[in-house]
């Protein structure tokens, strides 16, 4: 046997075929010669097929012994993997080694170069990586028809291996596209259900972020969207609002210059907010807003809480709350937006029959100040809409101020929030 010579090897089909219960096989046909180059006597032999990924020396990947293949003039033809399953990834070159006679005997040379058909070339180039298992590496792929995969959660890491998962950035194989139920697409992060999608809703898990030109649209109609708040939160916040006092006869919404800190930053108890007041209760508190960096917009929304301090005549015309629009801090082109004749906030009368001493049984709130000059029992919440001025530069101011018959009563603001549309 020591003088036989594989003059030839043919690779009569270079597929790798998924055999689910055998593995992947290779078929070849090759021819086997004596030294003189006479074809070997007709029979069986006993062949030893090894891989490697050198030409010479090293460790074979893969080895396979067939006792009893099968030969006649010269050429036998047999399946690699018939008994030891092929168990390598074919993602690059293999050199295919041939040893006639038993374990032990001398492999003979040189080895054979695996080579691929014209058409498979297209599977292994230089980055392209098609194997029989593992990875698949491609600079690209673009799909011609549909794309199946199984149904499910992907489970943490992916160990489901439902869904479509994205593996980069070192992702961990639970983020991606999956579908949980009939008719429902989920999108996951770190297997965590972010985004569900039926034919008749969309669900988010969170906060729906939007960019400053985003909207959301209804029907074809863009809804309002928050873009300020002054909830004045932390200690003597006042959120860059300033109290303007009265000049002269003049109430203070017609008066510029800096204006001063309001007087009074009031931490209520429980649900009724946070507010600021002036210290005199003729002045107006006002405020400068620039809504420039919110994008596209064409109207203007103003909420907010308008504090009723001590007891307002209000029921009988004398004391009146007002909110207003206007171009700048002196009042240019000032609107009045909302007004109130407020509530007498020491009682209330509608609530209950008087049990004396002014009272009623609906009784007031806390104390706000520790002094009975500033219970209030009532704040009422109010909005304005208004369009954007044409030649404003996207800036607006926005005054609160009250017209009373005495120095003991006051008012206050708070919760303010701007919406856009």
């Amino acid at each position: 046997m020591r003088c036989f010579l594989v003059a030839t090897l043919f690779f009569a089909i270079t597929q790798v075929s998924l055999l689910q219960a055998q593995g992947p096989k290779l078929s070849i046909q090759g021819i086997l010669k004596k030294a003189n180059g006479d074809a070997v006597t007709d029979g069986t032999y006993n062949v030893i097929f090894k891989l490697y990924t050198v030409t010479t020396g090293g460790a074979a990947l893969w080895t396979e012994e067939q006792p009893a293949v099968d030969v006649i003039s010269g050429i036998y033809s047999t399946v690699l993997g018939n008994t030891t399953p092929l168990s390598i990834s074919f993602n690059q070159l293999y050199y295919l080694g041939v040893t006639v006679g038993p374990m032990g005997s001398t492999e003979m040379t040189p080895r054979i170069q695996l080579t691929s058909a014209p058409y498979a070339l297209s599977l292994i180039g230089n980055t392209n990586q098609f194997p029989s298992s593992g990875a698949v590496i491609a600079d690209s792929i673009r799909v011609n028809g549909g794309v199946l995969a199984r149904g499910g959660a992907p489970g943490a890491n992916g160990a489901n291996k439902n869904g479509f998962a994205f593996t980069t950035n070192n992702g961990d194989k639970d983020s991606g596209l999956f579908s949980t139920a009939n008719g429902q697409v989920s999108l996951y992060s770190d297997n965590v259900k972010t985004l569900t999608v039926t034919p008749d809703s969309v669900a988010i898990r969170k906060d729906l972020r939007l960019n400053n030109n985003a909207n959301i649209n209804y029907n074809g109609l863009d809804d309002w969207r928050l873009v300020d708040t002054d909830y004045f939160e932390g200690a003597m916040n006042y959120d860059g609002w300033k109290e303007f006092a009265k000049s002269s006869e003049n109430i203070g919404w017609n008066t510029g210059g800096t204006g001063t800190d309001p007087y009074y930053f009031s931490v209520p108890n429980g649900m009724q907010g946070v507010h600021i007041r002036p210290l005199n209760n003729n002045s107006v508190l006002k405020k400068s807003f620039n809504l420039a960096s919110v994008g596209t917009y064409n109207y203007i929304k103003v909420k907010f809480n308008y504090y009723y301090l001590d007891r307002w005549q209000g029921d009988e015309g004398t004391d009146k709350s007002f909110a207003a629009i206007a171009k700048d801090v002196n009042g240019t082109g000032m609107v009045i937006g909302y007004m109130y004749e407020g509530k007498e906030t020491e009682q209330y009368p509608e609530f209950g029959p008087d049990q004396g001493g002014g009272q009623t049984n609906f009784g007031h709130a806390n104390d706000w100040t520790g002094a009975n000059c500033c219970w209030s029992d009532f704040f009422d919440n109010a909005e304005m809409v208004f369009k954007k001025c044409d030649n404003c530069n996207d800036t607006f101011w926005l005054m609160f101020g009250a017209s009373l018959t005495t120095t003991i009563k006051n008012y206050g603001v708070g919760m303010i929030e701007i919406w856009v549309k």
